[in-house]
């Protein structure tokens, strides 16, 4: 895969002389008519399919799991087609004294017609998350209203970045 980093999330608070702990995660970018899946909770916000690499596991096999486990949908591997990388650098919020990368790799994605029940994690079940096929400019537009997380920032700006390219 080649390295294209769309670009950098950098919280500058952290010192390069910290141990580093990484994290490289994979998302999907799913569209059907002018509509996109995303997985959305019970405070409204949309996240963007995906989640980490587990050991031992390509980046495709990891993006194919994830969809699969927070939307039911089956990612037809033909038609992959990477983005490219965000990068979020900060203090380790559960490691202090650790800078922390995180590698978001970003893909297109087809999906088949046919879906399977969610297997959401006990936390994902707890917030209520659901596939929801929503317009990017709805997605944008409730995330930066109801915006908390770090992850919805990385993924609102990933969506702005998306929407001012296509």
């Amino acid at each position: 895969m080649e390295e294209k980093i769309l670009f950098t999330i950098d919280k500058k608070n952290y010192d390069d002389s910290m141990p580093l702990n990484e994290r490289f995660g994979v998302r999907a970018l799913i569209k059907k008519d002018d509509l996109w899946a995303m997985q959305r909770g019970n405070e409204g916000i949309y996240k963007i399919p995906g989640g980490g690499v587990e050991k031992d596991e390509t980046f495709v096999e990891a993006l194919k799991r994830e969809v699969l486990e927070e939307t039911g949908l089956f990612v037809i591997e033909d038609s992959i087609e990477f983005i490219g990388e965000v990068q979020e650098i900060r203090e380790d919020s559960f490691q202090k004294g650790y800078k922390y990368i995180a590698h978001s790799y970003f893909y297109f994605c087809d999906v088949k017609d046919e879906t399977i029940e969610l297997a959401l994690t006990e936390n994902e079940k707890k917030q209520g998350y659901r596939l929801e096929w929503a317009e990017l400019s709805d997605i944008i537009e409730t995330n930066e209203r109801l915006m908390t997380e770090q992850w919805t920032c990385r993924d609102t700006m990933f969506l702005k970045w998306l929407r001012d390219r296509i």
